[in-house]
């Protein structure tokens, strides 16, 4: 499948509190050897993470994690103690074949399966998929552990408040209180 197909797919799976910031890319550099490229998730415009192959290949002299299941050379997942606290993704940790794999996978997996896997790309994608609701995602904020998956639930939960004269409310709830446009 053609990745504008894919990344179109992936973004009509997104939940509409979230459809218009978060975005996924995915580049191969033309003269490269070995398609050498990266994918890269946004966030209203900025770098969330990169999944770089020459990363991967530098850090762990692999092109995919594991975890993954691409097929390709791979190298070990990491433990949670040899992560650096604060970062998302550890330089490396996950190439553009992981994403892009995981992508097609996810597209063609049920939710439960994305939620339930393995692979942290899955339920990175399945958190911020339209068919989780509120009370799952809080379910899965407590037993998550990748940091991945664990700052796109974050953003998933900060994307269904909106902040008025200093507080908080839901926007089902901003829809009652305002007057409807008739």
């Amino acid at each position: 499948m053609k990745w504008s197909k894919l990344r179109k797919e992936l973004h009509d799976r997104l939940a509409d509190t979230i459809k218009h910031r978060l975005d996924y890319h995915l580049t191969t550099y033309e003269h490269s050897i070995g398609y050498l490229g990266r994918a890269w998730v946004t966030f209203d415009g900025k770098e969330l993470v990169n999944f770089s192959n020459q990363d991967t290949w530098v850090e762990f002299k692999s092109y995919s994690n594991a975890l993954a299941d691409t097929g390709y050379i791979s190298h070990e997942p990491l433990n949670d103690s040899n992560r650096t606290e604060g970062k998302i993704m550890e330089r490396g940790e996950f190439s553009k074949y992981d994403f892009a794999e995981s992508a097609w996978r996810f597209i063609h997996l049920d939710i439960d399966s994305a939620l339930t896997s393995h692979n942290p790309i899955l339920r990175a994608l399945a958190v911020v998929d339209r068919r989780v609701g509120k009370r799952r995602l809080e379910m899965i904020k407590g037993i998550e552990k990748h940091p991945l998956v664990r700052k796109l639930l974050e953003l998933r939960k900060e994307s269904n408040t909106l902040p008025i004269n200093g507080s908080c409310c839901t926007r089902d709830n901003l829809r009652q209180t305002l007057p409807s446009c008739s």
